[in-house]
């Protein structure tokens, strides 16, 4: 047995080691990432690289994880943000017309035009000549079945002469589900926003419906997570409508005609693009864009644009985004296109030497630069045309960010916002602490007095337990919530419990007149089972709170699963290897 004992204690010891060296990071230092960082600032780019090697060589021993901690513990922001699904919708249906206009050549349709109705989710077809309603209503059955034919209107042609058009609209089920991908797709893409903010283990779930909660702990500006969080992101490349532009005098007048006699109508950007079309003041294929700048009183229109519906190019096309500088110290943020992106933009580019080229990020003008030549090369750039350089460096980081990690589907609202300050974190972990000590303590008290020399094995394995439980945590780099240190508070319990377990078994078997080192080795041999049913009906417990729970409760059951599983290694085997240890001799008395 004492080869035995020996190599359990070593191990007992090499864990114990590896536990209180994960746990460095998260309470005496940083983790090997964040002092890399520190040196290479210091070093400033002026130091050599042996130097920095030399500051350097104890840091690649240093964990890469620590435990971090949930937003009710250090602060931060909790947001609730709202998808605009129905514009999910609409935008579903303007993606569609490229499609059937394809499906249509491809089946032998002859199409004269295809548009979305201003505002709504309805597909407006007009076929030619020889292409009747029931020609158009077999080919949208067969290849769109989301849409349902709703009544033949007459609406301005691409000529401005009223022309009869065919109305198809989403179905119901066809709407629902654009909506729920719409939220899907909002959801990965704001994890794919935040995680590029490095916001440490952020909490982005659905909250019912259409709306998603937001939790950042750590964050306390509140504008700047709106503004990259909340930024819909939606680029598109559209040719500026030149005609319409020469004569821009008739399009002023019309402006100045919506102003005055609707308000309400002028004030809404895309009511007053639907408002000009319906009018014929510009052509049905074409829309009204603005370009803001930022004035004494926020953004205001500057620069109205008539461009094409049509959208050549959009954010998806984009590979990457970037902030740069030109040649005025002035930042701006520079793409590159996919290879189709970048195929689709040199082609157009040689077509329309000449013409302006509108860059549209959330349906406002950014751009609108004249084609000079042929642009090869997959590459281009949006000006941030904004003179305060602070901000206009703001704006570039927060664009290039949201062009990475791509457009939401749809607009989002911003509901809730709740700041959680520090302060509020610092009296929880003091609580969650003063509570743990105290129960910690009563239990070690408990212990010495009825167990004596097998109170202070357990107080051992309680302490071990504890930090197995923190080490654990930080190792897979999870995250401490106050209902985690209340599953840590439980954990002591539940280690309490399991050592009780075995000790009494201990002591039935002294009753039986056996000596102390072999009513040992018989209770905890025989009162495993016991131990080990009582903590896996416990773990299936914490599976199913887990698996169908959300935020805090997810954060009580991993603690809880992870107290476990180190309550059965430090409840069985540390115990095992300390009782060892006190009746290792024929005649040793373990005095209870």
């Amino acid at each position: 047995m004492s080869g035995s004992w020996w190599a359990r204690f070593v191990l007992t010891m090499a864990v114990l080691f590896w536990a209180v060296w994960m746990l460095i990071p998260t309470f005496a230092g940083d983790t090997a990432e964040e002092r890399r960082q520190k040196v290479a600032e210091k070093a400033g780019g002026t130091a050599q690289a042996e130097e920095v090697e030399e500051e350097l060589w104890y840091s690649s021993f240093l964990p890469e994880q620590r435990i971090n901690l949930g937003i009710d513990l250090q602060g931060g922001i909790d947001m609730t943000l709202e998808v605009m699904v129905e514009e999910a919708v609409i935008s579903g249906v303007q993606r569609d017309i490229t499609g059937v206009l394809e499906q249509a050549e491809k089946d032998g349709i002859k199409l004269a035009d295809v548009r979305r109705a201003a505002g709504e989710p309805i597909l407006l077809v007009q076929g030619a000549e020889a292409v009747g309603l029931d020609a158009l209503r077999v080919f949208m059955e067969k290849n769109y079945a989301g849409y349902e034919y709703l009544d033949s209107r007459e609406v301005p042609g691409k000529d401005g002469v009223a022309a009869t058009y065919h109305a198809f609209g989403v179905t119901e089920d066809q709407a629902a589900y654009l909506g729920d991908q719409a939220v899907q797709q909002a959801l990965e893409t704001l994890r794919n926003r935040i995680d590029e903010t490095g916001v440490k283990e952020p909490t982005i779930v659905l909250k019912g419906g259409n709306r998603i909660n937001v939790q950042l702990p750590g964050i306390d500006d509140i504008q700047q997570a709106v503004k990259a969080i909340g930024t819909t992101a939606v680029l598109e490349f559209s040719l500026v409508d030149e005609e319409v532009m020469k004569n821009f005098t008739a399009v002023e007048r019309a402006l100045l005609t919506a102003e005055t006699e609707d308000p309400v109508v002028f004030a809404d950007d895309k009511a007053l693009s639907d408002w000009m079309v319906r009018g014929g003041h510009i052509p049905a294929d074409d829309m009204l864009i603005w370009e803001y700048t930022q004035g004494a009183e926020g953004e205001e229109r500057s620069t109205p644009y008539v461009v094409k519906q049509e959208i050549i190019l959009t954010g998806d096309d984009i590979n990457d985004a970037r902030v740069g500088m030109n040649q005025f110290n002035e930042p701006y943020v520079s793409m590159e296109f996919k290879p189709r992106g970048g195929n689709i933009f040199a082609e157009v580019t040689g077509e329309n030497v000449g013409r302006r080229f509108a860059i549209i990020l959330d349906d406002r003008v950014r751009s609108a630069p004249s084609i000079r030549e042929r642009i090869g090369g997959g590459r281009a750039s949006i000006e941030m045309g904004v003179t305060d350089y602070q901000l206009a460096m703001e704006d570039a980081k927060v664009l290039s960010l949201v062009l990475r990690t791509g457009a939401l589907p749809a607009p989002v609202t911003i509901g809730d916002i709740r700041q959680v300050g520090a302060s509020l974190g610092e009296d929880a972990i003091v609580a969650g602490e003063l509570a743990t000590t105290v129960g910690f303590g009563l239990v070690m008290v408990f212990m010495l007095v009825y167990y004596r020399k097998l109170g202070l094995v357990s107080i051992a394995a309680l302490s071990m337990n504890l930090i197995l439980v923190l080490a654990l945590l930080a190792a897979v780099g999870a995250t401490l919530t106050l209902p985690g240190i209340a599953g840590i508070a439980l954990t002591i319990g539940m280690a309490v419990d399991c050592n009780i377990i075995i000790f009494e078994r201990i002591r039935d078997e002294r009753r039986l007149g056996k000596n102390d080192r072999s009513a040992a080795d018989t209770g905890f041999a025989k009162s495993l089972s016991a131990v080990l049913d009582a903590n896996i009906t416990t773990f299936i417990a914490g599976v199913v709170l887990y698996t169908y729970g959300t935020g805090p409760i997810k954060g009580f059951a991993v603690t809880l699963m992870i107290g476990i599983v180190t309550t059965l290694i430090t409840g069985t085997f540390v115990s095992r290897t300390l009782t060892d240890l006190l009746t290792r001799k024929a005649n040793s008395r373990l005095s209870f």
